[in-house]
């Protein structure tokens, strides 16, 4: 059985450098589930502009591979709002489900592999070895991706931030198939107050355990 890693939390809560991190941490390989998503919203957006139907979206996911996109045109605000509203299209996450599970299965490493998403510990691997469900307060979340944005020289306030943070949040944890929620055998780690660094140890600790089990 492949080790798994399965990590889940709020958009801006830190999951995807945490997941990079242990990944690298424990040569373990490493998914980030949302890239599916946004590439999504990349090719929908390319092919039909803003006004691309749920029908779309749907027959892109049947033949949707996310290795022929470039991940750095994949970061964009624009695209994670609309990654969002992709997610919440049911025929499309059950589209995606077997593209996730086939990494665990195609994985690169045999060592095992960490994954991270909003539903990876409940729908995708509910019987991952760890599960890990992140989060951070509303405020230091936009602050952060507020950082980020900057950083690419993208033109957005951090009030807009908020907003976008705040929708998102609604509609990961309100939608009909597999919404934001923690699985009942995760661990919560809240990074509001504490670094990477920080974050990184506590679950470092967690998957050293489980790994010498």
């Amino acid at each position: 059985m492949t080790f798994t890693v399965a990590i889940d939390g709020l958009a801006g809560s830190g999951k995807g450098t945490l997941a990079l991190a242990l990944a690298d941490k424990f040569n373990l390989a490493y998914f980030d589930t949302g890239l599916l998503y946004r590439g999504l919203a990349y090719v929908a957006l390319d092919e039909f502009g803003e006004d691309f139907t749920k029908t779309n979206v749907i027959n892109i996911a049947k033949s949707f591979r996310v290795n022929t996109l470039k991940e750095s045109n994949l970061r964009s605000p624009i695209l994670g709002k609309y990654a969002s509203e992709i997610g919440a299209i049911p025929e499309v996450r059950k589209i995606l489900i077997k593209i996730q599970r086939e990494f665990k299965e195609k994985s690169p490493s045999n060592k095992g592999i960490v994954v991270d998403g909003r539903d990876i510990g409940t729908v995708i691997f509910p019987n991952a070895n760890v599960k890990l469900f992140i989060s951070a307060s509303l405020e230091e979340r936009a602050r952060r991706r507020l950082r980020d944005f900057l950083t690419n020289d993208e033109n957005i306030s951090y009030d807009e931030v908020i907003k976008q943070l705040q929708k998102r949040d609604q509609r990961d944890k309100e939608r009909s198939v597999a919404p934001l929620v923690a699985a009942k055998d995760a661990h919560l780690i809240d990074t509001t107050n504490i670094n990477k660094e920080e974050t990184l140890e506590i679950a470092s600790s967690l998957v050293a355990k489980k790994l010498s089990d």
